[in-house]
């Protein structure tokens, strides 16, 4: 069963999640993920029917990247239907390069049909992808507990890494 799933609205998005290194975090604790491209301006059937697909899978997590009007995020949500979190990231697009379209369109979603927002770009995908793990990780049995411990080894490893600026990962000083 793939634990993760990430959705993109368009290859065009590729090399931003490509360059976010979110698919290493998720790599690196264990957690099995899926990359689906489905716009949900240009595709809405099969974005519906994915989503199906995917409550019948038992996904765990959703992360969904889009630029411009950022619609994907929140249609998949509504489409879930509370059956899985969904975790946005806002894209750059060639009209807004800032992607503040796409911030402020997942960070608008209505009540009722909640996104997480993780930043903007290949930050914004590599803090979902640690985000999703967190919420795998939530949660006392063992699988649990051997992906927290993952993420901590990941967080503990990865602490040269500029983009990453950890004093303490767990009471542990880095």
């Amino acid at each position: 069963m793939t634990q993760v799933i990430i959705v993109i609205g368009s290859k065009t998005d590729l090399p931003v999640f490509d360059e976010s290194k979110s698919t290493e975090v998720l790599d690196s604790c264990g957690v099995s993920w899926e990359l689906s491209i489905i716009s949900a301006d240009r595709n809405p059937g099969k974005l519906t029917d994915y989503c199906d697909q995917l409550k019948n899978q038992g996904v765990s997590v959703i992360i969904a990247g889009a630029g411009m009007a950022a619609r994907l995020p929140a249609t998949i949500a509504a489409q879930m239907k509370y059956h899985t979190p969904v975790i946005g990231v806002a894209l750059p697009s060639t009209e807004f390069h800032d992607a503040l379209d796409a911030l402020l369109s997942i960070t608008r979603t209505p009540s009722g049909c909640p996104v997480l927002f993780a930043g903007i770009g290949k930050a914004g995908f590599r803090n979902a992808a640690m985000a999703a793990v967190q919420i795998l990780a939530a949660g006392e049995d063992e699988v649990n507990k051997k992906i927290k411990n993952k993420l901590v080894n990941y967080l503990f490893n990865a602490r040269k890494d500029p983009q990453l600026g950890f004093r303490k990962i767990l009471g542990k000083e880095v």
